[in-house]
């Protein structure tokens, strides 16, 4: 796939944040380019800036841990967007799409004490005894099943207890 110059100026100044003299010496453009370029991009990638922006925050949130283990902000993009794809926007545990849990919690609102968590997949560990955040280790869940499987099951433990959930803790006990 041919990258275009926009594309080439979304990943290093939108998503790697160059500075803007770093991306016009890499790119061979000068300063007025770069502005115009930009003001394209903010016009034509509003959804995915949106995202972007949305991305970057929970890659802040979870950066500062000790055994978050992706390389920098562009690989935590990348591995995002496309575990997303393979997920086809589902929750990696109960399937439920991504769009109908946002219009849940939109209709629950006022019964929500963190009203920044909830409409969007999140990341979680499938095994959190290993306690690393990587490509590996990580998949999208929704914030139902982030909180229900918690740091107690893994991910083989967490889709039985989904199947028959007071079978599962007979067998547990």
């Amino acid at each position: 796939m041919l990258r275009t110059l926009k594309d080439k100026i979304f990943d290093k100044y939108y998503i790697n944040c160059d500075k803007a003299d770093d991306v016009c010496r890499e790119l061979d453009i000068i300063r007025a380019d770069l502005t115009k370029y930009s003001k394209e991009i903010d016009t034509e990638y509003k959804d995915e800036l949106i995202e972007l922006k949305r991305i970057r925050q929970l890659y802040h949130n979870k950066k500062g841990l000790k055994n978050f283990d992706f390389l920098n902000f562009n690989a935590f993009y990348r591995w995002y967007l496309a575990q997303l794809k393979e997920q086809q926007g589902y929750c990696y545990y109960c399937k439920t799409d991504e769009g109908l849990i946002a219009e849940f919690i939109d209709k629950k609102k006022e019964f929500i004490k963190r009203p920044n968590r909830g409409k969007h997949l999140e990341v979680e560990r499938r095994d959190a005894k290993s306690n690393i955040y990587n490509a590996e280790n990580c998949v999208l869940a929704c914030y139902f099943c982030n909180n229900d499987k918690s740091d107690i099951l893994n991910e083989e433990e967490y889709f039985e207890y989904l199947k028959d959930r007071r079978l599962f803790f007979e067998k547990q006990c």
